[in-house]
């Protein structure tokens, strides 16, 4: 048995041999990224600053990364306020999704062709799908448009349901209660009373909007959930909650009181399941499914009533994440489709969601200012970490304020 001290040997030829040894391994592929043409230069230059980078990503990295690139550009812009910007590239997002991804002939021809492709376009899984339509959504109702706001949530349902070329019930619970909230304000308590009715089989101590309630207040705390490839060969992919925040909880200053905002929405419970039912593994390319995973939604909302804490088993491994901690899946491809079952796993993943999305309907007026402050996994106050906005009204009576832990233009924060 031999083996080779580098400290003996010249850099230039350590590296070289360690490049050997390394070349038998079979690492990720790396992409090529495109030189941009001027034209494509001065499109970026004339971007706000924040999404700059975002837009160089989305020329240079081309078709492969193009609805990845556009979700991160379309929250990032949301988050700063550029909301033309957020719209126009949410909905080229929705517009490629849907060419894949919808209930027509069309689309599932173009799915037969798109999961034979070893290495596919980027279009997302469910969670990542009904997350454009959830941002979209929140843009139309601000704007009046409560049928299209509906229309968003409900399609973003579809996508939650959509898992490749099975059907699954959607329980998005955010969406549902969005789609309920959109048609009370299109003034059909009969559909909204359908939808809160659906929600409550998720979320049975959700805040029903009151008669007095014309305004929401939206809250994001937490970093995405992450996708890393597992097992021999990273053939199988394994979902992880998001890691390095502390923030899952949040609460609103009112008066001199503050008051929590519920935790409607685990990002990473979404991620993780299929019609609600955590996937456990793959053995010979079929998917167990854990036991009991109903409980999970009803673990949240419990633990809502205690301490509003929203993900309570977020980063550090609490009770809620302890069942999905090590939750593995396989990917898109190995989920019954073989096409692709000899190829590493896909990890890419849409880095800017949250954790978990925060719902509270109150009564307010045009311009009122709002101030959330977040909280870690004990309900203590995260010092310096705070935003503030207000709730802007869309002239037809109803309002809506969105906070995160993310704004862009809080750069630390990120």
């Amino acid at each position: 048995m031999w083996s080779i001290d580098n400290r003996f040997l010249k850099p230039a030829l350590a590296m070289a041999i360690a490049g050997t040894l390394v070349g038998c391994a079979s690492g990720p592929k790396v992409y090529d990224r495109a030189a941009l043409a001027p034209a494509e230069q001065a499109l970026i230059t004339s971007k706000p600053a924040p999404l700059r980078a975002d837009f160089q990503n989305l020329f240079e990295e081309g078709p492969r990364n193009k609805v990845l690139n556009l979700m991160e550009i379309g929250v990032k812009a949301y988050r700063a306020g550029y909301k033309s910007e957020a719209k126009n590239t949410l909905t080229q997002a929705r517009l490629e999704i849907e060419n894949v991804y919808a209930d027509t002939d069309s689309a599932r021809k173009a799915r037969s062709i798109w999961y034979e492709e070893a290495e596919k376009d980027f279009k997302g899984e469910p969670y990542e799908r009904a997350m454009v339509y959830f941002y979209l959504g929140l843009i139309y109702l601000e704007e009046g448009d409560y049928g299209n706001a509906r229309a968003s949530f409900l399609a973003g349902l579809l996508q939650d349901a959509f898992a490749e070329e099975k059907q699954n019930s959607a329980d998005f619970a955010l969406l549902l209660y969005l789609a309920g909230w959109s048609a009370l304000q299109m003034g059909s308590e009969q559909l909204a009373q359908q939808h809160f009715e659906e929600l409550k089989l998720y979320r049975p101590d959700a805040p029903i909007p009151n008669a007095t309630d014309n305004a929401l207040l939206i809250v994001e705390t937490g970093h995405s959930p992450r996708k890393l490839g597992d097992g021999v060969g990273h053939y199988q992919l394994v979902y992880r909650r998001g890691k390095n925040f502390r923030d899952v909880g949040a609460e609103v200053r009112d008066g001199e009181q503050w008051s929590a905002v519920y935790p409607m929405e685990d990002i990473f419970f979404q991620a993780s399941t299929r019609g609600g039912r955590a996937i456990d593994r793959i053995v010979e390319g079929q998917i167990q499914f854990k036991e009991n995973t109903r409980a999970v939604g009803s673990a949240l909302s419990t633990i809502s009533q205690d301490s509003m804490l929203a993900g309570a088993g977020a980063a550090a491994g609490g009770v809620i994440g302890a069942g999905f901690a090590a939750v593995s899946l396989i990917s898109v491809a190995a989920d019954g489709l073989s096409a692709s079952a000899n190829t590493r796993a896909d990890i890419r993943y849409w880095a800017g969601l949250p954790d978990t999305v925060h719902v509270l309907p109150v009564t307010a007026t045009e311009g009122q200012s709002v101030t959330v402050r977040f909280l870690d996994k004990h309900g203590h106050q995260i010092p310096g970490l705070k935003d503030s906005t207000a709730f802007t009204f869309d002239g037809r009576g109803a309002g809506l304020a969105f906070a995160t832990s993310r704004r862009p233009s809080q750069g630390a924060i990120q």
